[in-house]
C-alpha cells in the first residue's frame, strides 16, 4: 500500500498555519498552554513543524482560539488534496469535455487509484465519451455508500444524468441524512436527487 508523499510537510504546513492563527488573534504560547493543557513543548515542537500531534490534541488547539476544522480546511496549506479539487473542477466545468479530459489525463498519469478515484475516473470517462455507459462500479459504489461526504456529493452531481433511477433514489435515501448540515454541495445534491 503507498502512503501519500509528503505527509510530515503537511503536517509541517499545519504547525505553521496554527502559529500563524494564534499571532494574528493575540494568543500567546502560553496562553494556548494554559487554555488546552497541553505543555510549552508539545505545541512549540508541532507550531515549528519538529513533531506530529495526536488529533484530540489538534482539537483543544483549535477551540482554545476559536477555531474549527472548517476554517482549517478553507486555508491554502494542503498540496495533497489534489484528487479532491480535481472533482470540485469537474463539477464546477461538466460542460466543458475538453477540461474533463484534462481532469482525466491527470488521473491517468496517478501511480495509483483508490476506489473512490476510480470511480471519478469512470465518471469522467463516461461524460467525455458520451457513447460510453457508466460502468458497473459506479453503481456498486453508490449503491453501497452509507455515508455521504463531499467528494461523493460531486461524483454523484457529475454522473446524475448517467444514472439509473434506483441508484438516483439509493443516493436521494443516503443524502436525506446529510442535508442541512454539510458543506454547500452536499445541500446542492440533496436538491438534485431528492426534489
Amino acid at each position: 500500500m503507498m502512503m501519500v508523499d509528503n505527509t510530515f510537510s503537511e503536517i509541517q504546513n499545519l504547525g505553521r498555519l496554527i502559529r500563524e492563527m494564534r499571532q494574528s488573534r493575540g494568543v500567546s504560547a502560553n496562553d494556548l498552554v494554559q487554555a488546552t493543557g497541553l505543555s510549552h513543548s508539545v505545541i512549540s515542537k508541532f507550531e515549528r513543524g519538529q513533531t506530529d500531534i495526536q488529533f484530540s490534541s489538534m482539537i483543544k488547539i483549535l477551540s482554545a482560539m476559536s477555531l474549527t476544522l472548517e476554517d482549517l480546511c478553507h486555508a491554502p496549506m494542503f498540496t495533497e488534496f489534489v484528487v479532491n479539487e480535481m472533482a470540485e473542477k469537474a463539477y464546477e466545468c461538466q460542460n466543458s469535455p475538453a477540461i474533463l479530459e484534462t481532469i482525466l489525463n491527470e488521473l491517468n498519469l496517478r501511480a495509483i487509484l483508490l476506489r473512490q478515484e476510480q470511480v471519478f475516473k469512470r465518471i469522467l470517462e463516461t461524460r467525455v465519451h458520451a457513447n460510453q455507459p457508466l460502468s458497473h462500479d459506479v453503481n456498486d459504489y453508490f449503491d453501497n455508500l452509507t455515508e455521504f461526504w463531499t467528494f461523493d456529493a460531486y461524483l454523484a452531481l457529475l454522473a446524475e444524468p448517467f444514472l439509473s433511477q434506483r441508484i438516483h433514489l439509493r443516493i436521494a435515501k443516503v443524502v436525506v441524512g446529510c442535508q442541512g448540515q454539510q458543506p454547500k454541495i452536499i445541500n446542492i445534491a440533496y436538491d438534485t436527487f431528492v426534489h
